[in-house]
């Protein structure tokens, strides 16, 4: 079987996607492939002046989210290259983060594996937003592991991981 030569997680600050991350510098350091850090910044569409009706807010409003995410980013880059991890990139995106992490950015950047947590929000959020683990499975253009379990491959209750339920 091919090695894995360019790994995706998606990071978005829930304990899912530590685990995620956790497990992706482990299939990273035992591929010696390339790991890609990924958050995305919600910026869906919202109304403005522009006489072509609905189009993107002006980005400047996401400069300090982008920046404090880099941060944390930044943080794990240093974790995974401590680890053994030779080739670690980063990358904030504003947009939609199922697009993103499902389809966008493995295409644009040779992803052949994405690994994600199994969930990030609460019974009502995915109702609204939907599951992007399951888009991801769908959409991806290559092998997605959903991560389920703990580092030791103990189960998680992910119950009690996800953001608290409204």
């Amino acid at each position: 079987m091919k090695k894995y030569t360019n790994v995706l997680v998606g990071i978005d600050g829930s304990e899912q996607s530590e685990m995620a991350f956790n497990k992706a510098v482990t299939i990273t350091t035992q591929n010696d492939a390339t790991l890609s850090l990924l958050s995305v910044i919600n910026g869906e569409r919202f109304p403005n002046t522009s006489t072509v009706g609905y189009g993107f807010i002006d980005r400047s409003v996401y400069d300090t989210s982008v920046s404090e995410m880099k941060k944390k980013l930044a943080t794990y880059k240093q974790t995974a290259m401590d680890a053994g991890v030779k080739d670690v990139n980063i990358d904030v995106k504003i947009g939609n983060a199922k697009v993103e992490l499902g389809s966008d950015y493995p295409r644009d950047n040779d992803i052949d594996l994405i690994v994600v947590g199994a969930t990030g929000l609460n019974f009502i959020g995915r109702m609204l937003v939907g599951s992007t683990a399951a888009y991801v499975i769908k959409e991806a253009p290559c092998d997605v592991i959903v991560v389920k379990t703990d580092e030791d491959n103990k189960p998680v209750d992910l119950q009690k991981t996800t953001y608290p339920e409204i």
